[in-house]
């Protein structure tokens, strides 16, 4: 399970910080919805915690 998160989270964090980015623009641009983004970012944010906590906690 420690390759999966090893493999995957790195892109992950590539696609979180271009969400972020999008995100930031549509937000700067303003009158744009913003919610397909922001969901999308939640949940990858979440992915990114599990994996650093289940790096840390459960690897021996």
């Amino acid at each position: 399970m420690i390759y999966v998160f090893a493999f995957v989270t790195p892109i992950v964090a590539i696609i979180f910080f271009v969400n972020g980015v999008a995100l930031a623009k549509k937000i700067v641009k303003g009158g744009v919805s913003t919610a397909h983004h922001t969901a999308w970012g939640a949940i990858m944010f979440g992915y990114l915690i599990l994996s650093i906590l289940w790096s840390i906690f459960l690897t021996p």
